[in-house]
């Protein structure tokens, strides 16, 4: 799915729990692609290896995304064991 974004074909795409080796390659695709990959949960700071709950966008929608799905309370799967 984020090869899909990184090539355009959506807009965005994102998932509540995943491991570095489902994101690291295809994070590495959106953002070649002028894309963005953020934490989608907590502060939603840029993408690192460390980073679970994921968004990623073509980048002009992305704020604005992370917004509505944020209040409209996605959480991180670590979340939900609090």
């Amino acid at each position: 799915m984020l090869a899909w974004v990184a090539a355009g074909r959506l807009t965005a795409y994102y998932e509540a729990d995943l491991n570095s080796w489902d994101t690291a390659a295809g994070a590495l695709l959106v953002r070649e692609a002028g894309g963005r990959i953020t934490e989608l949960c907590g502060t939603g700071e840029e993408y690192s290896l460390h980073t679970r709950a994921i968004l990623a966008s073509n980048g002009a929608t992305h704020d604005r995304l992370r917004t509505c799905l944020v209040e409209g309370g996605v959480r991180s799967l670590a979340d939900y064991n609090k």
